[in-house]
C-alpha cells in the first residue's frame, strides 16, 4: 500500500462512515479494518474529503489548513433572487473616477478567482494586476490594433468580414476606457480562467466596482510580443481574460432586456 504525500489521516478521529470513500472522485480512499485508508500514492488534492468528514479527520500537507471554514447556513447560503438581481443589473462600466483600487480589494476579488473549481483540480491559472503599467501596455495593444486594422480594411473590401473596424478610433483610452486597476487572468486552459474570471466579476461587484472585459486587449496580446515579455507569458499561457475595473463614475438605474433563453427539454 502506497501513502499519499498531500492527504494525511488522524485514524483516531476516523468513524469509518465511509463518506469520504464515497465522494472521492478517483476512488483511491477505502475502508481498511473500519479507518479510511488512502490507496494510491497521488490524488486530485481537490479537497473532498476535508469537506465532507463530519469529525474532521483530514488535512493536506502543502496547503494553508487555517482556510478551512466550517459550514454555516447563516454565512454560506446565497439568497437565489438577489443573485439573480445582481446579474441581471450588472453593466460593463466605461467610465470610472479617478481613485485607484486598494490593494486588499484586489486581493479579496482574485480570492474568488483561486477558489473557482478548475477541470481536474489543476489550478493552473495566475493573475496579474496592472496599475502603474497600464499606460505602456494600452500603447502596445494600440500599435497591434491599428496594423490589424490596415489588412482588415483591405480585406474587407473584398471578403465580408464579421464585424465593421473602420469605426474604431484607436487612441488611449480605447482598451481599458481610464480604469485604474485591470486584471489579467493567465492559463493554458480557457475554461478554468474563464469560470474563475466571473467568479472575481461578482465579487468586484459585490464589493462596489464596476468592470469591463476587454476582449480586443487578449487578441493584442496574443500578437504583441512586447506585450507576451511583460506580462511573462510561457508559449502554452496566454492572457485568457483582460478584467478592467474601477470605482464606477456611472450610475445605471434599472436592468435591461435580454432577448429570451433558447431551452430544449430532452
Amino acid at each position: 500500500m502506497n501513502r499519499n504525500s498531500t492527504i494525511k489521516i488522524d485514524v483516531e478521529k476516523c468513524i469509518g462512515c465511509g463518506l469520504c470513500c464515497k465522494d472521492c472522485p478517483l476512488h483511491v480512499l477505502v475502508l481498511q479494518n473500519g479507518k479510511a485508508t488512502m490507496m494510491a500514492e497521488k490524488c486530485l488534492e481537490c479537497g473532498h474529503c476535508v469537506a465532507i468528514c463530519p469529525k474532521d479527520a483530514f488535512t493536506m500537507r502543502g496547503y494553508d489548513m487555517q482556510e478551512v471554514k466550517t459550514y454555516d447556513k447563516n454565512i454560506f447560503g446565497i439568497d437565489e433572487d438577489i443573485l439573480l438581481n445582481t446579474i441581471q443589473f450588472r453593466r460593463s462600466v466605461r467610465h470610472y473616477k479617478d481613485r485607484q483600487v486598494e490593494k486588499e480589494v484586489i486581493k479579496k476579488i482574485i480570492e474568488a478567482g483561486r477558489f473557482t473549481p478548475t477541470g481536474s483540480n489543476k489550478q493552473r491559472i495566475r493573475y496579474i494586476v496592472a496599475q502603474e503599467s497600464i499606460p505602456m501596455l494600452e500603447n502596445e495593444a494600440l500599435k497591434t490594433f491599428r496594423k490589424l486594422k490596415r489588412l482588415l480594411e483591405i480585406v474587407g473590401k473584398f471578403v465580408q468580414l464579421p464585424y465593421d473596424v473602420s469605426g474604431y478610433q484607436l487612441e488611449p483610452g480605447f482598451f481599458f476606457h481610464g480604469a485604474p486597476t485591470v486584471l489579467f487572468v493567465i492559463s493554458d486552459d480557457d475554461v478554468d480562467a474563464s469560470l474563475a474570471s466571473m467568479s472575481m466579476e461578482l465579487m468586484a461587484e459585490a464589493m462596489g466596482l464596476g468592470t469591463l472585459y476587454v476582449g480586443f486587449f487578449t487578441v493584442a496580446a496574443k500578437h504583441n510580443k512586447k506585450i507576451r515579455k511583460e506580462l511573462g507569458l510561457t508559449k502554452k499561457e496566454k492572457v485568457v481574460t483582460c478584467l478592467a475595473m474601477g470605482y464606477a463614475d456611472v450610475q445605471y438605474m434599472r436592468t435591461v432586456p435580454r432577448k429570451k433563453a433558447e431551452i430544449e427539454w430532452r
